[in-house]
């Protein structure tokens, strides 16, 4: 079936606005991918800073070009094989990598790259058969939007050598489950049909075209709410924060925290024996065990007393047993 395309009904392309604020290494992350010559499916879970991609590709030599799909409301090209062509199609913005005397230079209309964000790497034929580079960032929040009855060009977070199935993984969304998905194939440098989704594992880092049936909010089995969509911060008067963790699947979930860096966090728990609540550190926490189709608050307050003056930052991380990982980064302030 070499050369398929399918098209999806035209519209009009969306500038998307993204707010960041520079982050301490503290709260970065370091994503590692493995790169190949021709095409590579990669899918951004950390927010670079600066977010220019002449800054954030430097150090990738063998980088011929970046391109993302970032229409929201438009045309979702899916081009079975990318090398037939994919500049000048709706919807597909490209950075290119080389000299300013290469007329490709002047193509370039990727200005920004975004967390959470899937994209195609094209790595020159020059390039070894196989090596790795690495891009560091803060843990992104950003939401994925689904375009109703479409292909959308996603990736998932996922825990490194856990993931789930496909079909584990989309079995809760009515809108995602048993629907067609394309993978692409490393050799051949084209998208394939995932044949069997309850066999087929999925891979962290890794950027895949999922159809969406109907309008979706879905971001995977394991949903974590923070009461801010892009971290979790105190500030310097804020104390407490609560974190809502639902388990959409139905199959137990057992869910694990994890706090790196400055910032000390406690969380409440019930005493049942005196009939109270009493406040632990958040390393200390046991595992969450998530029955199916439920949800559990988790109230989490910080402890500036234990802090250096000034602002301080960290990571947490969210897992669970069935291979979902979700990072965010959290930052508290302490005046004096």
């Amino acid at each position: 079936m070499k050369g398929i395309k399918i098209f999806i009904a035209a519209g009009v392309v969306l500038a998307i606005a993204f707010a960041f604020t520079k982050a301490h290494a503290q709260s970065e992350v370091t994503q590692t991918f493995t790169l190949k010559r021709g095409w590579n499916a990669v899918f951004l879970e950390v927010q670079p800073d600066p977010r220019d991609p002449a800054t954030v590709f430097a150090g990738l030599d063998h980088l011929d070009s970046v391109w993302t799909w970032l229409s929201r409301e438009s045309t979702a090209e899916f081009i079975q094989n990318p090398s037939e062509g994919l500049y000048g199609q709706p919807g597909w913005h490209a950075y290119f990598k080389v000299e300013e005397t290469d007329f490709r230079s002047r193509l370039t209309n990727l200005y920004a790259v975004l967390g959470n964000q899937a994209y195609l790497f094209k790595v020159k034929n020059t390039a070894p058969a196989e090596f790795t580079c690495q891009i560091t960032g803060i843990p992104s929040m950003r939401k994925t939007r689904w375009l109703a009855d479409s292909f959308n060009m996603v990736g998932f977070h996922l825990r490194p050598d856990s993931e789930p199935t496909f079909g584990a993984f989309f079995a809760p969304s009515a809108a995602h489950a048993g629907q067609a998905i394309y993978r692409l194939n490393n050799t051949s440098g084209e998208w394939e049909f995932l044949q069997n989704q309850a066999t087929a594992t999925m891979r962290s880092g890794e950027a895949c075209w999922v159809y969406c049936q109907g309008g979706s909010t879905y971001q995977g089995p394991l949903r974590v709410d923070l009461p801010m969509s892009d971290g979790l911060y105190y500030g310097s008067s804020l104390t407490r924060q609560t974190i809502t963790l639902t388990n959409l699947s139905s199959v137990t979930r057992t869910v694990n925290f994890a706090l790196s860096g400055e910032v000390v966090l406690y969380y409440r728990e019930w005493d049942v024996t005196n009939g109270y609540y009493t406040w632990k550190p958040l390393n200390q926490m046991p595992a969450t065990v998530l029955q199916p189709e439920s949800s559990r608050n988790v109230w989490l307050e910080v402890r500036r007393e234990q802090m250096g003056v000034g602002l301080s930052e960290g990571l947490l991380e969210v897992t669970d047993d069935k291979g979902i990982r979700i990072r965010a980064p959290v930052s508290a302030e302490r005046i004096q």
